[in-house]
């Protein structure tokens, strides 16, 4: 499938508008934040490298950073950045451009759900309300295979896959944290701009092994 360039993208997601909150499954929602910055750099030489060491990155000059605010997608040609609650029409965009174009589907309201649309590309979903990304003001990212060919992380290094006693070494202390002996996770980072400092970037693991990222979302969500 033919992708577009990162450079062009920028020129399409400059205009993104920034004025709602997506609430997904029963959790709170943050308010958006006052602004969403669209920027294009050029890459250096070499492939960047996510800040942590929770395991190996993969050897890819495509990389996708779960940010607490937005994504960063960096390519060859440059770098693009998308904000939560700049719309989902930029994110997707971004995302096709690196991972491939695949088709939405739709996913009628339910007990913990209302009507939306997701985008799978097995290494990661992105979920808005409704069905029309260009009407969406906010999505949500969910990564649950291990990287490949695009690495996907966390500014810390988490990664789907990764080590979780590595990569929690380096997480802070003071942020909200559970474990039951099976399960653990950590709200890595609080999204900025909103009225509650549970919501974030959220790492869960599973005996003892990433096998989850999901941001922005409560951490005291109950479905």
């Amino acid at each position: 499938m033919p992708r577009l360039s990162l450079s062009r993208i920028a020129a399409i997601t400059a205009t993104a508008a920034l004025t709602a909150v997506l609430i997904t499954g029963c959790s709170a929602a943050a308010t958006p934040a006052p602004t969403v910055t669209v920027t294009v750099t050029a890459s250096p030489t070499g492939s960047a490298t996510p800040t942590g060491t929770a395991s190996p990155e993969p050897a890819s000059a495509k990389i996708v950073t779960l940010g607490a605010d937005g994504i960063t997608v960096t390519a060859p040609e440059g770098t693009i950045t998308a904000g939560y609650f700049g719309g989902a029409q930029p994110a997707v965009t971004a995302l096709s451009a690196v991972l491939g174009t695949v088709a939405p589907t739709f996913l009628a309201a339910g007990k913990c759900n209302a009507d939306q649309t997701t985008y799978d590309w097995g290494v990661l979903k992105l979920t808005y309300l409704g069905s029309d990304a260009s009407q969406a003001d906010t999505f949500t990212l969910n990564a649950a295979q291990a990287p490949t060919t695009v690495d996907v992380s966390t500014p810390l290094g988490a990664r789907v896959g990764g080590d979780w006693k590595s990569y929690d070494k380096g997480v802070p202390s003071t942020q909200p944290n559970r474990s039951d002996g099976t399960y653990e996770d950590v709200l890595e980072s609080t999204t900025p701009g909103g009225d509650s400092k549970t919501v974030g970037t959220l790492v869960t693991a599973t005996n003892g092994v990433i096998s989850q990222i999901t941001v922005p979302i409560d951490f005291n969500a109950d479905c």
